[in-house]
């Protein structure tokens, strides 16, 4: 079992994810599947992308760089 520290809140897990994590945070505990905190990330890290993406330019979304300057 493994534990990470993030402000005031411990996260302890299996080294590989698998499984559960058990959150303690001002004395409570609470355990959830890792895979649901995976989807969740994942979901959050989706929507970044396409915020990014809907702002981008054409040459920025080719891999381009920016316009270049007249």
């Amino acid at each position: 079992m493994h534990t990470t520290v993030y402000k005031d809140t411990r996260f302890h897990h299996n080294g590989d994810f698998s499984g559960d994590i058990r959150i303690v945070r001002d004395g409570r505990e609470m355990e959830v599947p890792f895979k649901d905190i995976l989807a969740l990330v994942a979901r959050f890290v989706r929507d970044e992308r396409i915020a990014v993406l809907e702002q981008a330019t054409p040459r920025e979304i080719l891999g381009l760089g920016k316009e270049p300057s007249p």
